[in-house]
């Protein structure tokens, strides 16, 4: 099972993806975040595999924040920018997905990042 900290801003959001994502049989919600400052805390509490990431978090070095933090995580932006916008600005993160991508996507995404 891959083990997965949401963070975003925005509150509803984080909602619909866990409703969207909790009954994964592979997948498993361990923590959300509003910032990634609360993030870093969840991350040290609940060692996920995969953090799902909003692209203006991305600006500080969130990414290499977090991986101090759980030096195995990888990192993977889901924004509501363009992909087109968003991949030069990634900032180490593995994978990009658009938050209107189908949850199929998203899903995909991170299986495929945990498998290696």
């Amino acid at each position: 099972m891959v083990r997965v900290l949401h963070c975003d801003d925005s509150s509803a959001f984080r909602a619909l993806i866990r409703a969207e994502l909790e009954d994964d049989a592979d997948i498993e919600i361990v923590g959300e975040a509003p910032d990634v400052d609360a993030a870093l805390q969840v991350a040290g509490e609940t060692r996920p595999d995969i953090v799902l990431l909003d692209l203006l978090d991305v600006d500080r070095d969130a990414v290499g924040e977090l991986q101090q933090v759980v030096p195995d995580i990888r990192v993977v932006v889901l924004s509501g920018h363009p992909r087109a916008y968003g991949e030069g600005r990634r900032g180490g993160a593995v994978a990009y997905v658009e938050k209107d991508a189908p949850i199929s996507e998203l899903r995909e995404t991170v299986l495929r990042i945990a498998g290696g």
